[in-house]
């Protein structure tokens, strides 16, 4: 994806979601002398992904000035070849122009995406790709009580795993063990066989009998 920001527009709020960049996309940040800084964890989170990265800073200040260099770098972008999704970060209504010319009046159709920050422009890119998925899992709206009930729950079962396995030679893989037995779907035949998988038949067998003699206390129901 191409992503031409409008940080003098959108500043740091606008940043969100550049942990999630790659190296397939292309950032562009668009910036003025009175708005050059950035915070530092934004600049390694987006060197880090390892996209291509490049600024355009502002020559001469004026009215619209860098909505026109983005427009202008935009079309150059595309007339070079570029026929991917392109994502425009600002909150500036007059991009809509843009979207639409490429989405209606080109002879050339261009997706071209508004969006107020890095992560809601992946979002309606609707890219069907791990990276999409993962960010609207992220956004999924919970009930708070119950996800607190679950996570209660999760913590008093690692706690008893903890006491279980506590100056065993795997009181230090606790997760894996809790990782192992919790879940839906997880039955008393899949629990043993991923015991043995991850253990060994001589240490799995014996971290399946003893979780399954504490299923009492861990209240699991699956073994």
């Amino acid at each position: 994806m191409l992503f031409l920001i409008d940080y003098e527009n959108v500043g740091n709020a606008g940043m969100k979601g550049c942990d999630c960049l790659n190296e397939q996309d292309h950032v562009i940040v668009f910036f003025s002398e009175a708005k050059k800084h950035m915070e530092r964890r934004i600049l390694e989170n987006i060197t880090a992904s390892g996209c291509r990265f490049d600024i355009c800073k502002l020559c001469r200040t004026g009215k619209n000035a860098l909505d026109f260099y983005i427009a202008s770098k935009l079309g150059e972008l595309i007339g070079e070849g570029y026929e991917g999704t392109a994502v425009v970060v600002s909150n500036d209504n007059g991009f809509a122009a843009v979207r639409d010319y490429w989405d209606k009046g080109s002879a050339h159709r261009r997706k071209v995406v508004l969006s107020s920050c890095v992560e809601d422009g992946i979002i309606s890119g609707n890219e069907n790709n791990e990276r999409t998925k993962e960010l609207r899992r992220r956004r999924e709206k919970l009930e708070i009580g119950s996800y607190y009930s679950a996570y209660t729950e999760k913590r008093r079962i690692k706690s008893v795993l903890q006491n279980l396995f506590e100056g065993t030679q795997y009181e230090s893989r606790v997760d894996e063990i809790q990782n192992m037995i919790e879940g839906k779907d997880k039955s008393a035949r899949i629990i043993y066989l991923s015991s043995l998988h991850l253990f060994g038949r001589k240490g799995g067998l014996e971290i399946y009998n003893k979780v399954k003699a504490a299923k009492s206390c861990c209240q699991c129901g699956k073994v």
